[in-house]
């Protein structure tokens, strides 16, 4: 569907082209559509400024280039691309310089394993090393860069894993053996604080900006750093602009609208799903009210609904076993027409459906973050990481067995287990509210608990 603004959309669009604007907004709300529509719009004013679109991954800015072709002044792409391009413009070596996250993982292994072995009486460095890796992924996040400053902060979003401002140091000892060994192997930065370097160069940045004006869209998974520095390189007389739903935030960063250097004196809010049927769209809503969702204050913005009714509540079907299952799936897809994707939990199963749906007969592309092709009419593989964003005719959520979803490994890894429920919950959410028409939704075994069993918008079957 096509959207044409009205309403607060309108309102958005009109306004003065100057300071912070936060746009908060339901999946399916528009607000892809009206970033890129704000983008035109203020291309064309007087002197044709430049303008910056930024998203959070090739996937989604290959999606947002399908929607509609641009004029020379907006320039479209991902983070991580914009922050090797300034700090390539600004010198500064770019090849092979940002470690992979399996990479940072290995060594904060090591050095956690490391400082368990000297100090075997200090608990901290008996906690799990996943621990360690998220509080420094939050250090990075937030752009802390003293144990000072990590001492007297506030840790946002990080309540449901308790460190004590004592024990803070043995954290940042080791993030900062971290970095040092790091830099030891040749890499200078990981995917994270890539932008504390870009937004470093940036304060020492005289020269004019770039882009005049710069808009976020799926800015609810940018880290507080990563907004700063797109804050830092939006022209002095122009404009900076966010576009995000809270409820679809599944990178574990809480929204600070300080932290993050935003301004704003006012939260507008798209309110209405355009997107999904009110049927999907009931039971998208439905998932939400479960008693371990995180969501709350005035950040969250309760979906209306303007699709009328179009008959097909979403399905929940139970299979003998899993290879049933699979094979299942494989058979609704064929002949299908429209846009249709399946939607799993790793790289592992998209592997195993890619060569169930090719031994059928049906052609199938993987959609990973950087997918850099438009969407178009035909079947998709992908994992629940790599669909935000995207939309599709139909959807299929495989293996919603206790066992499986959230994944076991997650929550063994992990030391706050009631993060790991509601983040699955938040994926769950999304994977649903992809769906423009139909939504199936499988299992084999006992039912997730995070299903909502008890929602009447869903017809239950047996698979044949």
């Amino acid at each position: 569907m096509v959207i044409q603004p009205k309403g607060t959309q309108k309102d958005v669009l009109a306004l003065e082209p100057k300071g912070h604007t936060v746009v908060l907004g339901t999946a399916g709300s528009g607000k892809t559509t009206m970033a890129l529509l704000l983008a035109e719009k203020l291309s064309n004013l007087m002197g044709q400024p430049k303008v910056l679109v930024v998203t959070f991954n090739r996937a989604l800015v290959a999606y947002m280039k399908g929607i509609q072709s641009f004029p020379n002044g907006v320039t479209l792409e991902h983070f991580h691309r914009f922050a090797l391009g300034y700090l390539k413009n600004a010198g500064k070596k770019t090849d092979y310089c940002v470690i992979s996250k399996a990479e940072r993982a290995k060594i904060i292994e090591t050095i956690v394993f490391a400082a368990h072995t000297q100090y075997p009486k200090e608990s901290t460095f008996a906690r799990p090393v996943q621990t360690f890796i998220e509080e420094i992924q939050y250090l990075e996040r937030f752009g802390i860069e003293s144990l000072e400053q990590y001492k007297e902060m506030e840790r946002i979003g990080r309540a449901d894993t308790y460190i004590s401002r004592e024990n803070r140091r043995f954290f940042y000892d080791v993030y900062e053996a971290y970095k040092k060994r790091r830099e030891e192997t040749g890499y200078l930065y990981d995917w994270d604080d890539i932008a504390i370097a870009v937004y470093n160069s940036l304060l020492d940045d005289t020269s004019a900006r770039r882009y005049t004006h710069i808009i976020v869209d799926e800015g609810q998974d940018f880290s507080p750093m990563m907004l700063k520095c797109l804050i830092k390189a939006t022209g002095s007389n122009g404009s900076f602009t966010f576009f995000g739903d809270v409820a679809q935030q599944i990178y574990g960063t809480a929204l600070s609208w300080k932290a993050s250097g935003i301004n704003t004196q006012k939260i507008w809010r798209f309110e209405n799903n355009y997107r999904n049927p009110i049927e999907i769209a009931l039971f998208a809503q439905d998932s939400t009210r479960h008693a371990k969702w995180e969501m709350k204050g005035e950040e969250y913005v309760m979906p209306k609904f303007e699709i009328p009714a179009a008959g097909v509540k979403p399905t929940l079907v139970k299979y003998v076993n899993s290879q049933e299952e699979m094979s299942g799936i494989v058979g609704l897809l064929k002949n299908r027409s429209g846009r249709n994707v399946i939607i799993v939990k790793n790289r592992v199963l998209v592997k195993q459906f890619l060569i169930a749906l090719n031994i059928a007969g049906i052609s199938a592309v993987e959609i990973k973050k950087d997918h850099n092709s438009s969407i178009s009419d035909g079947t998709y593989v992908t994992t629940f990481y790599s669909v935000k964003g995207l939309e599709f005719d139909s959807v299929y959520i495989p293996f919603l067995n206790e066992k499986d979803f959230p994944d076991q490994d997650d929550l063994e890894a992990a030391e706050s287990k009631e993060r790991v429920y509601a983040n699955s919950l938040k994926l769950f959410y999304v994977a649903i509210t992809r769906a423009r028409h139909g939504l199936v939704m499988t299992y084999s075994n006992i039912l997730t608990s995070l299903f909502p069993s008890d929602s009447p918008n869903y017809v239950a079957v047996r698979g044949v």
